[in-house]
């Protein structure tokens, strides 16, 4: 299929997002004790994707896409090839990770992103906010490269007559732990450092640090006993310490939550306990069916997570599950990579396998 045809496609399909408000995404990165490094994050929303897992092998051809629609921006080729979750069937990654260990993902920012104005004299160095993703995958290797290079295009408002705006930023995270988020908003592009390695939505990155301040009473360690007039006041039972960190599925709250979680876990050692450390801690922002709704009109609208991945920056190894099949799958980027010929897909949505494991029982050893 020609580019041009990939663009139709894809901007049509994100019909499904313009009715959207306010969809959620939470990204956290865990650190191990030597130094492994681990992605994790949720797309949730209100609709249903046509999601697959994408590979996109070097040398594939890209061309940026105009705010008229047309496919006349910026033309490259893949520096790097990447793995990542293709939410319309495209080779447009919201999330992935590359050959490098460099991964980036798309989250939303309603009600803040602004793009840059469209010059029609720089419309060779021009492509959509939800190309721009897949143009740090497969231009970079390095955080620090994104730092210097981030600028060699000019990202604008993407055809929005039938999807709306799509408002993103965007988090890139590398396997020495460094992290930036960048965003577009009115008049400003802005490139944050990210020591904590946590993003949600919004409001902006900034925003989202300076609230931190209202949460510096909550502490690991249990509240110990204190005695009033001769009256002794206890603790119900474990983790008093973090009493009042928030717990509902707003932007502020899970971006308080994921940075609580991720700095007050133990480190873990090794890559299948830092996997592990990852899953658990992206569980705790798992929106169940019903948990979080809406109306349009007088039809209920629903938030669930719709898929979750974590990526192992060590290993090359970009885990994925969906909101119907908990079970961990995931794909080694060297194999994947090996075998390419041409852009591939694995489904997402399979149906969900529990193994019965009946026959395994054994007479119990004393």
């Amino acid at each position: 299929m020609r580019k041009s045809a990939f663009v139709l496609l894809f901007v049509s399909s994100l019909l499904a997002l313009a009715w959207s408000k306010a969809p959620a995404c939470t990204s956290v990165r865990i650190k191990t004790a030597d130094n492994l490094v681990f992605y994790a994050r949720t797309m949730e929303g209100e609709w249903t994707l046509r999601t697959v897992l994408g590979i996109v092998p070097r040398g594939t051809a890209y061309r940026g896409t105009l705010p008229d629609g047309s496919a006349k921006g910026v033309a490259w080729k893949n520096k790097y090839a990447f793995v990542g979750m293709f939410d319309f069937g495209m080779p447009l990654a919201s999330d992935g990770m590359n050959e490098k260990g460099l991964v980036v993902g798309q989250l939303f920012l309603p009600g803040y992103a602004g793009y840059e104005p469209f010059e029609a004299s720089r419309a060779g160095k021009t492509l959509a906010q939800y190309e721009f993703g897949t143009w740090l995958l497969s231009t970079f290797g390095s955080v620090a490269e994104v730092r210097k290079g981030y600028r060699q295009v000019r990202v604008c408002q993407g055809p929005s007559d039938t999807a709306g705006p799509l408002p993103l930023h965007y988090v890139i995270h590398d396997p020495t732990g460094d992290c930036v988020v960048i965003e577009f908003t009115p008049g400003k592009v802005t490139l944050y450092e990210n020591p904590l390695g946590v993003m949600t939505n919004s409001p902006t990155f900034d925003w989202m640090l300076t609230n931190l301040d209202n949460y510096i009473n909550l502490s690991v360690d249990n509240v110990p006993r204190k005695t009033l007039k001769g009256v002794t006041l206890k603790q119900f039972g474990e983790g008093s310490g973090l009493y009042g960190l928030p717990g509902d599925y707003s932007p502020p709250s899970r971006f308080v939550r994921m940075v609580a979680l991720s700095q007050a876990a133990l480190p873990a050692k090794g890559a299948d306990a830092g996997l592990n450390q990852a899953i658990t801690i992206l569980d705790d922002v798992d929106i169940p069916l019903g948990a979080v709704r809406g109306f349009e009109g007088k039809e209920a609208r629903f938030d669930k997570t719709i898929w979750s991945v974590v990526a192992d920056t060590a290993r090359l190894r970009y885990y994925y599950r969906s909101m119907d099949n908990k079970n961990w799958r995931y794909v080694d980027l060297a194999k994947a990579f090996a075998g390419a010929r041409g852009i591939q897909s694995i489904p997402v949505f399979i149906p969900v396998d529990y193994p019965d494991t009946t026959a395994q029982a054994t007479p119990m050893q004393n």
